[in-house]
């Protein structure tokens, strides 16, 4: 089975890469300003923190959103850029949502890369009423559920707060950039995969060297212990491109952590804890949550949400977060079918090597989180100024 799915994967993979790197998304197109803005840094400036990549689909205060927030007012680490991904929302409006909200927060210095715009297998979005008659329709289909924009400054919707005045990085794909960094920073690199996996798999896929040079992937994906959030079967980014999933969780990368939808279940947000955060001093991040979820919270003070992403951020940044651990073989159901993006942990006691499914590797998956260091830890970031 693993031969016959990734002979086709490989050419796949080198198609997807041509097409992220020429597409108009990298800002080619003119500036909404009608003023070139200068562009970020062709070379992030790091300094002696700990190195991380956000890959993300990100979409406006959303888990990517707040993963970003996080990572960015923490101290000790050095943000070097955020690739995104379809998956929650368009390639497209991650870049523009990313830009401007970096914007916001007076952190335009971090750059932003345009990645892949569809998953690795073409054709998804099109299969997905007849995957849908014969197997359920899913409870979201994010990007699906609407059609892609042509660029990042022609949305269906402008950003909230305008369109950025910035620019995502030129004349490269986010996969590209996630080998430059790699390559730069050899054994110190943290990759978030906190959306689909495509541009992950695309860079490992296309240049395997940088493979021992990865520190650490940190996944936001899979369901373990408990049903999917998509359908019973998939939690949603690794539904959105099984195939990509497959890839990167089987790579043989120093270190794998996993976050899965059974972990987010011990933390769910809601007024308590949006007051928390608004209280005091006004500051950027405080405005942005005031103006987006409180009028949800005073429509609905009983409104709560799972914060997924933001979890990868948390047992990143304080591993004590990290309740219970339990260390499994992983892999992805990438055969289509009503299984199809299903996450699967194979436990040491029976399937430790040499009797492991072949191809598959250790993960350690984060099933339990200290609530109060977390909240702590989330409410102190996103509260300081």
């Amino acid at each position: 089975m693993r031969k016959r799915l990734f002979g086709p994967l490989i050419a796949a993979a080198l198609c997807v890469s041509s097409v992220a790197a020429s597409a108009p998304v990298p800002g080619k197109s003119a500036p909404v300003s009608g003023k070139a803005p200068d562009a970020p840094p062709s070379v992030p400036q790091a300094g002696t923190g700990r190195k991380v990549i956000l890959d993300a689909d990100m979409g406006e205060l959303n888990d990517d959103a707040v993963t970003m927030f996080m990572l960015a007012k923490a101290k000790n680490v050095d943000f070097l850029g955020v690739t995104v991904v379809s998956g929650n929302t368009w390639v497209e409006e991650g870049t523009a949502y990313s830009l401007r909200q970096l914007e916001l927060i007076g952190r335009s210095d971090i750059p932003v890369v345009a990645g892949a715009g569809e998953p690795l297998m073409p054709g998804r979005q099109e299969r997905l009423s007849a995957e849908s008659t014969l197997y359920g329709k899913p409870s979201w289909a994010g990007a699906f559920d609407s059609q892609r924009p042509p660029s990042y400054d022609k949305l269906a919707k402008p950003p909230y707060g305008g369109y950025p005045k910035t620019r995502p990085k030129k004349d490269t794909a986010a996969a590209d950039f996630i080998v430059e960094q790699v390559k730069r920073y050899p054994r110190q690199v943290t990759v978030f995969a906190d959306g689909p996996a495509t541009n992950l798999a695309l860079a490992v896929r296309t240049h395997p060297e940088i493979v021992p040079l990865i520190k650490e992937v940190i996944y936001m994906g899979g369901a373990f212990d408990k049903p999917g959030n998509v359908n019973p079967a998939a939690e949603f980014n690794w539904w959105f491109d099984p195939e990509s999933a497959r890839i990167s969780v089987r790579t043989p990368f120093r270190k794998q952590t996993i976050v899965p939808d059974d972990a987010a279940q011990h933390v769910v947000y809601g007024k308590k804890q949006y007051e928390a955060i608004v209280a005091g001093k006004q500051t950027p991040i405080k405005k942005i949550f005031k103006d987006l979820q409180g009028p949800e919270f005073a429509k609905d003070p009983n409104t709560t949400h799972l914060l997924w992403d933001a979890i990868t951020a948390a047992v990143f940044l304080d591993p004590a977060v990290a309740k219970r651990t339990d260390v499994r073989y992983v892999d992805v159901n990438a055969n289509f079918g009503e299984d199809y993006g299903r996450s699967l942990g194979y436990g040491l006691d029976d399937f430790d090597a040499p009797n492991n499914p072949k191809g598959t590797r250790k993960a350690g998956i984060v099933l339990d989180v200290d609530a109060k260091r977390f909240w702590d830890l989330y409410t102190g970031l996103l509260r300081s100024e």
